[in-house]
């Protein structure tokens, strides 16, 4: 999925009319106020190392279910380390030249990181791995 410029824009600008009008204030307005807006947390943080598991010769494809923006050149960062089983395989999702998703294959072991082509693309990090382990990743 590509995003110009503009849409991104206009995203920021729509996030920061809805925490304004949900009591946020401004960035130049008095500090004698404050409010806070947090978002709900659904599963998983966006952030830091997640819990999964695979099963042995089959792929399992996990998702860490948050929005990743990318700039044109980008690459995102994946990394895994096997806390209780043996090695795995892994492939990584990312997007070719042309914008459309691509599985990177990132090796075989207990451990490993990599970084997926990604450019001017929104989506979620997703990893494929193969092997009987449980596993974190970022």
């Amino acid at each position: 999925m590509m995003i110009s410029r503009k849409t991104a824009t206009g995203a920021v600008s729509l996030l920061a009319f809805a925490a304004i009008s949900m009591g946020a204030s401004p960035a130049s307005a008095s500090q004698t106020a404050t409010a806070q807006v947090s978002a709900p947390m659904a599963g998983a943080p966006c952030y830091g190392w997640k819990n999964a598991g695979s099963v042995p010769l089959r792929w399992s494809t996990v998702s860490d279910g948050c929005a990743h923006f990318g700039a044109a050149g980008m690459k995102m960062n994946y990394a895994w380390k096997v806390y209780r089983g043996g090695s795995i395989c892994v492939k990584v999702k990312g997007f070719n030249a042309q914008g459309r998703k691509t599985w990177y294959n990132a090796g075989c072991g207990k451990t490993g990181s990599i970084k997926a082509p990604w450019g001017n693309n929104a989506d979620t990090k997703e990893i494929m791995v193969k092997g009987g382990a449980l596993l974190r990743w970022s």
